[in-house]
């Protein structure tokens, strides 16, 4: 009997310390899984996100319509105490769109460095499909290319690629319900094509075969209605000047702006939004005086 109570006690202190030993075991492994997922919070801050978008895009004068789908990772960067070191991230994307008459596919990268400054660099690579108005071939840098000129000469497009390399630096603050941006594209294009005068359906102006055009646009909005997340209602005027410069073509808009995302999520889509754009032409060879319009739709899908 006495035998057997010791027996009893030994594997009772056995049993005692191999559940302490589990005990010890599991607390590490919890120890170490907190750790790993404090590190994986850590590596990605608020923002980080990837994301598959997809936009629609129309527009008169001139009239045409374009359809762009994307992928994009946005790493976010946590905020500091100053309000400039809000809202940061690093963003690589990449997308394709197409229209009736070219095709482009893009690269870019994406920066916010400080809060009231956005810098982008893009790469397009476009595929004119030589029908609808792209790669339309002018006389001279004096010739028109409004919608008359245009109509004209379909027919006579040329089928051919041609690259894109844009800066685009982005200033922009808020005070109170006031949000103030202002967007300068740098583009230089070069064409497939042999030299001559071609008709730009983006920026609606001719460029020569290596060209430069600098355009800005400049909006004041007032946020009308704030949801919750990213659902905003903005509007307010803004300005537009776009110039060629081995053409020397310098264009002038003013114009009113809208942009209405209703709910931060639909389903399973995120930030569905709705963009719009109407006004004036105030300076322009072609359609000086003439009202033109853009709307747009689209909506993410957040992986």
């Amino acid at each position: 009997m006495v035998s057997a109570a010791v027996r009893f006690r030994r594997t009772s202190s056995r049993r005692s310390a191999s559940a302490g030993n589990g005990l010890r075991l599991l607390a590490l492994g919890a120890a170490l899984v907190a750790s790993f997922t404090g590190a994986l919070a850590r590596a990605e801050p608020a923002g980080t996100r990837t994301t598959v978008s997809a936009d629609a895009f129309a527009r008169a004068a001139p009239d045409g319509a374009m359809l762009v789908t994307g992928v994009l990772r946005r790493r976010g960067v946590e905020d500091g105490d100053s309000a400039l070191l809000r809202g940061r991230y690093l963003e690589f994307g990449a997308s394709v769109g197409v229209n009736p008459a070219y095709s482009q596919a893009a690269a870019r990268v994406e920066w916010v460095p400080l809060a009231p400054l956005q810098l982008r660099v893009q790469y397009d690579l476009y595929g004119f499909f030589g029908a609808n108005g792209a790669l339309l071939r002018f006389p001279s840098a004096s010739s028109r290319f409004g919608a008359p000129e245009i109509d004209a000469a379909g027919g006579s497009e040329e089928s051919g690629l041609g690259h894109r390399l844009l800066l685009s630096p982005v200033l922009r603050a808020r005070v109170g319900p006031i949000v103030m941006r202002s967007q300068t594209d740098l583009a230089w294009f070069a064409l497939s094509s042999s030299a001559g005068w071609f008709y730009e359906w983006e920026y609606d102006t001719l460029v020569a075969r290596r060209d430069l055009v600098v355009s800005n646009r400049s909006t004041l909005l007032f946020e009308i209605w704030r949801g919750t997340g990213e659902a905003t209602l903005l509007a307010g005027p803004g300005y537009e000047v776009t110039h060629a410069t081995r053409a020397n073509i310098t264009r002038q808009r003013a114009e009113g702006v809208l942009f209405w995302s209703p709910t931060d999520e639909l389903g399973f889509l995120a930030r569905p939004r709705l963009f719009a754009m109407a006004g004036v032409n105030v300076v322009d060879r072609n359609r000086r005086g003439d009202p033109f319009a853009v709307v747009g739709l689209g909506a993410d899908l957040d992986l």
